[in-house]
């Protein structure tokens, strides 16, 4: 379909009962930002090429088996039937390359032949599943056994390719062929995998087994703590498919612009946003570390962020970027999305007084319209914004009364706004650099830094 002015990336999932992240992944969009006259795919495509996404828990599948072909069939492409067969592999095959031609998925291809890794050689006799067949189960299981209580997910991360690493090692090591390493980093070309680059690579890790969901994954309702009106947000992250990310006005990841938080809230498709933190009002690059996607993209001297891992556990953590004055290939290891703000407004459950020495500037004590970042636990995030005029000690007090047990201030005053539904409930009086959004039914890649 073609996007019409006012379509959203978020309004044309729900209306078409889709995710956002199925939208994105059929048409190939990085971001959630759409434009009028852009044609839209709202199906999958014909035929899988590409393995389908990870499951979190082993699934009990089997695949389709057709019998061996004979004579001369068992010589023939795959490409020359739907209903599967037998493939001798001939020189220069890869496994992926096969998979492609048959309209399968790798991971497809390996359970239907008995492959634990994408190593094949010519002459080699490969069982190729029905055309359409992606699927993933045998993935599921290749994680040795975990301990009581851990599971598997599929997280994506960054390396750097060190001397004496080639494609095909690096490809082996992380259970790939170099032409899907290539494909996942945009390269032309594997040649282009050298020492120094930093590489995106897909990698299997346990994980706590996140407790059961105790209500709905993303609420909003209008509260009054202590007589005080704010509007709450909060977001339950034993839910897997809920992601809280940077929001940003662009579809690139970078800062040079900037939206109200109602602008946010329509183009990003996330449920709910609220305003981030501060911001240089002229360039709009923000004061402190902000990670997404596993990628540090800014680093500032603000010491203390919300840091969660893709798996969802979230936590009020000392900046070390702001300690040693520059960000460390440590920095923020494990992490998905991180973001620096403050100064922090209640600590283990007591009201804060007194503030680290970084925040200076007057204006950020005095009454003013406020926003806030709480955790009641690590997997319970509240996001709250007021109109009220509020000091910061005063909006400590609301949120330690809403529940939380440590919390952040974000920007204020006319940056403070939140929105719900693609639709401002208190939006900014003026654009800031990014918000924080948070996505309910988030079925694309998870990062880590």
């Amino acid at each position: 379909m073609k996007v019409k002015a006012g379509d959203t990336l978020y309004r044309l999932a729900r209306t078409y009962h889709l995710s956002v992240a199925q939208v994105q992944r059929w048409n190939g969009l990085n971001g959630n930002t759409i434009h009028v006259g852009q044609v839209l795919r709202l199906r999958p495509p014909a035929t899988a090429t590409a393995p389908a996404p990870a499951r979190t828990t082993p699934a009990r599948t089997t695949p389709v088996r057709t019998a061996p072909a004979r004579g001369a069939a068992a010589q023939a492409s795959p490409v020359a039937g739907r209903g599967g067969g037998v493939y001798t592999v001939r020189r220069g095959d890869t496994l992926g390359g096969i998979a492609r031609r048959a309209g399968v998925s790798v991971a497809a291809l390996q359970q239907a032949s008995g492959l634990r890794g994408t190593l094949i050689h010519p002459g080699q006799r490969l069982r190729v599943p029905p055309r359409g067949t992606v699927t993933v189960a045998r993935a599921a299981t290749r994680v040795p056994a975990l301990p009581a209580g851990k599971e598997a997910r599929l997280v994506y991360t960054y390396v750097r390719v060190g001397p004496g690493d080639t494609p095909q090692g690096l490809a082996a090591r992380y259970r790939v062929t170099p032409d899907a390493l290539r494909r996942l980093n945009g390269f032309s070309t594997v040649q282009m995998i050298v020492p120094g680059t930093k590489l995106l690579v897909p990698s299997r890790v346990a994980v706590p087994v996140p407790p059961a969901a105790r209500g709905s994954a993303v609420s909003y309702r209008a509260a009054r703590p202590l007589d005080i009106p704010v509007q709450v947000v909060q977001v339950d992250l034993r839910w897997r498919n809920v992601l809280v990310a940077p929001v940003l006005p662009s579809r690139s990841l970078s800062f040079n612009s900037g939206a109200t938080v109602g602008t946010l809230a329509r183009t990003s498709g996330a449920r709910a946003v609220v305003n981030g933190s501060y911001f240089h009002p002229h360039t709009y690059a923000p004061a402190g570390d902000i990670v997404m996607q596993g990628r540090l993209l800014t680093w500032g001297r603000i010491p203390a962020a919300l840091a969660i891992t893709p798996d969802n556990r979230a936590s009020i953590a000392a900046s070390t970027t702001a300690l040693f004055s520059r960000p460390l290939d440590t920095s923020w290891a494990g992490m998905e999305t991180v973001i620096a703000t403050g100064p922090r407004i209640v600590a283990r459950g007591a009201v804060q007084h007194s503030y680290s020495g970084v925040f200076q500037d007057p204006a950020l004590f005095g009454r003013a319209a406020r926003s806030a970042v709480g955790l009641l636990s690590s997997r319970d995030l509240l996001l709250v914004t007021t109109h009220a005029r509020l000091t910061t000690v005063e909006m400590g007090k609301v949120m330690a009364k809403l529940g939380a047990r440590d919390a952040l201030l974000l920007d204020g005053g006319s940056s403070a706004g939140l929105a719900w539904n693609g639709a401002a409930v208190l939006d900014s009086v003026r654009k800031v650099s990014y918000g924080i959004g948070v996505f309910a039914d988030y079925t694309g890649r998870r990062y880590a830094r």
